[in-house]
């Protein structure tokens, strides 16, 4: 009967890192996908996972208390996973309000199926096209691959919280303005331009009213600078997938 008890605990143990991951990672923790469908997929991930672990896993305590502290650190090993990937969307959603705000389209905002949020126009739209060339780059294989990964780098009841792990979370988490400006720099860089060409035109001829000018002229620059540096966004997107996979690597190798 202790066989049998220590083999379902292994699965919750399974399963709770799995849901962990599910309500953390990018699109997969969308709240348009409903409850019960993350439940289900998390437990057939868990159900198909569980007889690699279970053949190279341990002995696991039985006690309630020890229970309680393994699924914590199993909770904390899948959220991390999908934080760590959810802060390069972040960063997508930062650097399109950013610009938002130079071209004067804060005002305008929807609200973000992802986090439930008002988030600006231009920063849902960046967020969009992040999506598809996520899914086109096979950024959702990467985390079932990283999810697989994690149980020979960081096995059950096998978590140490290092000063490593906390240094890698708090680079990552830093990663969001690094990513923002990236990402943005292009609109960013010809809207700063934009301005200091009013500022000069404003000193020059004083009559003309730079607010009505600058105003429309802004926006304009602004798309077509978002149009024309479309493709610099999805490169640098790419590049810094990379970045990050490797970013999730080196966490689970310093947990």
């Amino acid at each position: 009967m202790t066989f049998y008890a220590e083999k379902f605990v292994i699965f919750l143990m399974v399963l709770i890192r799995v849901l962990a991951l599910f309500g953390t990672a990018p699109l997969i923790s969308n709240r348009a996908i409903p409850s019960v469908v993350k439940l289900w997929a998390g437990a057939f991930i868990a159900f198909a996972l569980f007889p690699l672990i279970v053949a190279r896993s341990g002995e696991i305590s039985l006690d309630l208390g020890s229970i309680i502290v393994h699924a914590i650190q199993e909770f904390i090993i899948g959220a991390s996973i999908g934080f760590s990937m959810g802060v390069l969307f972040s960063g997508v959603i930062y650097a399109g309000d950013l610009i938002g705000v130079d071209i004067g389209f804060s005002i305008s905002s929807l609200i973000d199926p992802q986090n439930g949020v008002s988030a600006p126009v231009i920063g849902q739209m960046q967020y969009i096209v992040a999506a598809f060339v996520f899914l086109i780059l096979n950024g959702h294989f990467f985390l079932l691959q990283a999810l697989k990964a994690s149980y020979g780098i960081v096995p059950i009841a096998g978590m140490r919280i290092s000063g490593g792990a906390v240094e890698a979370i708090v680079r990552i988490t830093g990663m969001v303005f690094v990513t923002a400006i990236k990402i943005g720099a292009p609109v960013l860089i010809s809207l700063f331009l934009t301005d200091v060409l009013m500022g000069i035109i404003a000193r020059m001829v004083p009559q003309i009213n730079v607010f009505f000018v600058g105003l429309p002229l802004k926006i304009g620059v602004g798309l077509m600078m978002l149009a024309a540096s479309m493709p610099f966004f999805v490169y640098a997107f790419s590049k810094l997938l990379e970045i990050f996979e490797n970013d999730v690597v080196e966490l689970m190798r310093a947990m």
